[in-house]
């Protein structure tokens, strides 16, 4: 049975590999026992549903199958959950809402103790029914929509707008500019390019002495955007920030080279676009981009885990490109439902392992060991990761130039 499955795994990641390129993710994974029983299950299912072949399969297809190889065997290499195995099974959406509230009923209905919604536009159609049911979520950073009120839903990566608050940060305290920056926005028109435009960024921009001096959208599917950085050109901005993901990086930086703006500004992109696949794919245009990075990076070979996830990829002939950040942020979010399931059950046992007591664990955990990759811990009354840092695309390869920091909390004021 074993060898079948991993002769059925191989075969999507071939065919995975073949349809897509680079990264992102959207899904959302579950896990469930099974029928009550006394003492430790004989494995633990993760079902994982996801956009594995659909529109964002660029960013989900290897980035999403690679990470779910490789996690389920580093953590079961590694005592598993109290010694239980960790199986993950893939489900595929295509991208449909419908698919996707299909497959969370199915999967609610086993009475899961924790889920794992990866994208923004799921989490928005099943907060509610998670709260409902009272099975908590990860997710990878959410907007203001899917974050507030606090819930059942906790992001393994700081929300949007708290790491575009980072940049902010950055810009003012650490680059060469002085005096008031002009910043245009230039960002594809879906949940995750608006999640930066919230009334609190607003302030907080003020702040900064920093003045918005264009907000430009595109379609996320489009190939082109010269018009809208022909628009933005003629406001003359100091810096150009885009909440883009997977194809739309280059679709963003084609268009600001069109319009004479890539040597003259400085551009900065969110954690989905600040990337090793997506500085490949532009062809050295990402050169110089600066954005904030959530996860570990695979330059960090001194930290045991990623030595043997890079060296796994060597080993197995796989494309570098494919250990990016999408694939990192699949790691992570695996690892810390992990620790999470392995805390819970540690102080309440097996047989009370139930979604409420997940919930407890998620709240209450101030430690996070994450396998030792890198620091992380939930905001203060807050269901958001806290740390980010900022990086810079050298050589095709994104670079630490900050130490973990904090990000600020840019929650809405009435949830403050």
């Amino acid at each position: 049975m074993k060898e079948r499955r991993n002769a059925e795994m191989k075969k999507r990641i071939i065919l995975v590999v073949l349809l897509v390129s680079i990264f992102v993710c959207c899904g959302v994974v579950s896990v469930f026992r099974g029928e009550a029983q006394a003492g430790p299950p004989s494995e633990i299912v993760v079902n994982l549903i996801g956009d594995i072949t659909g529109p964002y399969a660029p960013s989900t297809g290897a980035a999403c199958l690679f990470a779910i190889k490789d996690m389920e065997k580093y953590i079961n290499s590694h005592g598993g959950v109290r010694g239980v195995k960790i199986r993950f099974v893939v489900h595929d959406t295509r991208n449909k809402r419908d698919v996707a509230i299909s497959k969370y009923a199915e999967i609610s209905a086993q009475k899961p103790p924790l889920i794992v919604v990866l994208q923004v536009a799921d989490v928005e159609v099943l907060k509610e029914r998670l709260a409902e049911d009272k099975i908590p979520a990860l997710g990878v950073g959410g907007t203001d929509k899917t974050n507030w009120p606090v819930g059942w839903v906790f992001q393994t990566t700081p929300a949007y707008n708290d790491q575009f608050a980072l940049f902010l940060d950055w810009l003012r305290s650490d680059w060469k500019k002085t005096g008031r920056i002009k910043l245009a926005l230039v960002c594809p028109d879906f949940p995750y390019g608006h999640s930066i435009f919230t009334p609190t960024v607003d302030d907080y921009i003020k702040k900064k002495d920093i003045d918005v001096v264009a907000k430009e959208f595109f379609p996320p599917f489009d190939l082109d955007a010269t018009t809208q950085f022909g628009r933005v050109a003629r406001s003359k901005p100091d810096v150009i920030y885009s909440m883009t993901i997977a194809g739309q990086v280059r679709v963003a930086l084609k268009g600001a080279e069109s319009a004479g703006l890539i040597e003259s500004v400085l551009y900065g992109m969110g954690c989905w676009g600040i990337d090793r696949t997506t500085a490949k794919l532009t062809g050295g245009l990402m050169e110089g981009v600066v954005g904030v990075a959530p996860v570990w990076l695979p330059s960090e070979t001194h930290i045991p885990m990623i030595k043997e996830l890079v060296d796994n990829f060597e080993k197995e002939k796989r494309p570098p490109e494919n250990n990016n950040g999408p694939y990192a942020i699949h790691c992570i979010v695996k690892v810390i439902a992990a620790e999470a399931l392995s805390k819970t059950v540690e102080r309440v046992g097996w047989d009370k392992l139930n979604g409420e007591e997940v919930y407890k664990t998620l709240v209450g955990t101030k430690e996070w060991k994450v396998l030792g990759v890198m620091p992380f811990q939930f905001g203060t009354n807050s269901r958001c990761s806290l740390f980010g840092r900022m990086v810079k695309i050298k050589s095709g390869e994104p670079v630490p130039i900050s130490s973990w920091l904090p990000c600020p909390d840019m929650r809405p004021v009435q949830f403050r």
